[in-house]
Parts: structure tokens; C-alpha cells; sequence
């Protein structure tokens, strides 16, 4: 199939009055250009239908960008596949973090005093409650001085368990740091007596309560060294004792106000222990220091000690 091609141009006329080549130019004045058609003749290469109309279109382009991957998390270990031991080193190293496996403070309220216990040692055999019924017996609890702190009796059947609330007979609470014996008296049923004598009873922190607060009294043996003269914690059983009395407070009554009190053989030695307590655990409970009190005494060497008071508010 012949098609004609024409195609028009817009050539210049000649414009009335214009100047002949190579004179001076001026102005010339505008003119419709003259119409020229060029006719030619082929084959129609793009046949008779129309190509379809192809553009190309991302259909995702609004979220490509959301849809690349982060770097950043490409570079960091997956909790599921890596080690606790290399993902929270710096947490189970904490300080601050509770640690259950300092317990010295016991769960229990009292002192246990197995008393059946200690005559069945004597006499080298079991008891049962009627062979136990005839023996009268008695428990006598004395202090570093000899002096006695606490006393039981009973004319016959001695118990299987006594719990002592550790406070003596004249309403003073038992101190860290000093040592109680416990002495067991028995009569038989023939009147022989009897005597066994436990071991010492010494702990290195004890917790009562008082009218004016809970105390949680500490050994300056095991805070300072066996002389009970350095101002700073002794490592690792005086920070040891520390963090145990740390977790109690945590675990029951924080937030409440606190004062630190150390008994020592200066007053000036006592502050200083002191102020090592108080930042001790400015630095465990991430409290403001307006919330730890200190204050000192001096006292002779059985009674040097510290105490840690949650002051009842």
C-alpha cells in the first residue's frame, strides 16, 4: 500500500523593502512565512493496529523504602540465638539487682532451741513423749559478761522446740557481734542432775522491731575487721553482710527514710563508718542523700556495732 507523506514547512517569504545581501542591517518588519509541501512516497512500516500503550509502573513504590531491611539490626544478635552470658552481663553483675543467694538474715521470726535434742545427747538415745515426761529441765541464756540474758524452765517434759524472740528477760534485743551460750540443765527422775551446754550463739546481723523503727543491726567485726578500726568495708564478708541487708530492705520496705548509726571506739571513728555505710547504700537504693541519716557514738568493744534503721514514718 503506497502512502503519500506530505509534510509543510514554514519558510520566510521575502519581506518588502528588506536590504540586499551585504548592506547595512536594520530593522525588518515581521511577514507570514510561505507555506512549502514535500510529497513523497513508501511503505508503511507499523502496520494497521495500533501497538498497545506499555508503561512500566512500580506498584510497590509508596513502601519500598519501609520495605528495605535496617542495617543496623543486621549488626545485632537475636535474644533466641545468643547466650544470656553475653547479652546481660552488665545486669546479672548489678549491684542493685536483688541476689537471692545472700541469705544470712533468716525467714524465721526467733532463735529455734532444740531442748529434748540436748537430753537425748546426754543420755545417747531417742525420747519419745512419755520417756521425756519425767525429766524437769531448764534453759539459761548468758552473755560475754557471764550475766544472764534469758531464762526457761519446766518441771518436767522438756519441749521439743523453744522459739526465742531473742529479746532478754529485761526487754533488751540480742547484738550482732556478741556471743551467748546457751546452758541446759536436767533432773531425772531419780533427782540426778543433768548439764549440757550448746554452741555459741553469735550472728553477724540481727533485725527487730522497735517503737521507733525496724533495726537491722550489723557485726563491726565483719563490717571493719576482726579490730573493729577501719572506716572503710572490709571485702568481701563486711560487703557481703552489706548487700544481704541491701536485699532485705529491697525486697520489703523500701522507700522508706533511713538512719545509720555506728557505735565505735571514737565518736569521730563512728562517723566515719558511717558516712562509708551511708554511701554504700545511696549507691544500692539510687536514693537521694537527704534520704540516709548518719549519726555516731562511741561505746566499749563488746558493744561497737552499726545500725541500719528504717525509721517508722
Amino acid at each position: 500500500m503506497n502512502i503519500l507523506v506530505a509534510l509543510i514547512f514554514a519558510v520566510p517569504a521575502p519581506v518588502q523593502g528588506a536590504p540586499e545581501p551585504g548592506a547595512s542591517s536594520g530593522f525588518v518588519a515581521a511577514a507570514m512565512p510561505a507555506e512549502v509541501v514535500i510529497k513523497g512516497e513508501g511503505v508503511s512500516q507499523l502496520g494497521g493496529v495500533k501497538p498497545p500503550l506499555q508503561i512500566a509502573v512500580d506498584e510497590f513504590e509508596t513502601i519500598r523504602d519501609d520495605l528495605r531491611p535496617d542495617p543496623a539490626l543486621l549488626l545485632s544478635a537475636s535474644p533466641l540465638a545468643a547466650a544470656w552470658r553475653s547479652t546481660h552481663p552488665e545486669f546479672l553483675m548489678n549491684e542493685r539487682v536483688i541476689q537471692p543467694w545472700r541469705l544470712p538474715f533468716s525467714q524465721r521470726a526467733g532463735v529455734s532451741l532444740r531442748v529434748r535434742e540436748q537430753l537425748e545427747g546426754l543420755l545417747g538415745t531417742r525420747l519419745d513423749d512419755a520417756a521425756a515426761r519425767p525429766w524437769g529441765w531448764s534453759l539459761t541464756l548468758a552473755d560475754e559478761e557471764g550475766r544472764v540474758f534469758h531464762h526457761a524452765e519446766g518441771a518436767k517434759n522438756p519441749p521439743v522446740e523453744i522459739v526465742w524472740s531473742g529479746r532478754s528477760d529485761a526487754g533488751e534485743w540480742v547484738r550482732a557481734g556478741r556471743s551467748y551460750s546457751a546452758v541446759y540443765a536436767f533432773t531425772g527422775p531419780d533427782g540426778a542432775p543433768r548439764t549440757s551446754v550448746g554452741k555459741p550463739l553469735l550472728w553477724k546481723g540481727v533485725v527487730h522491731q522497735e517503737d521507733t523503727g525496724l533495726y537491722l543491726s550489723l557485726d563491726s567485726s565483719a563490717l571493719f575487721g576482726t579490730d573493729r578500726a577501719a572506716s572503710d568495708v572490709q571485702a568481701p564478708v563486711g560487703t557481703d553482710l552489706l548487700r544481704s541487708a541491701a536485699d532485705l530492705v529491697k525486697r520489703r520496705y523500701a522507700g522508706i527514710p533511713i538512719s545509720v548509726r555506728a557505735f565505735a571506739d571514737t565518736k569521730e571513728l563512728g562517723a566515719a563508718q558511717a558516712a562509708g555505710i551511708r554511701d554504700f547504700l545511696l549507691r544500692e537504693f539510687m536514693i537521694a542523700p537527704r534520704n540516709v541519716a548518719i549519726d555516731s557514738a562511741r561505746a566499749p568493744f563488746s558493744d561497737q556495732r552499726v545500725e541500719i534503721v528504717l525509721l517508722n514514718r
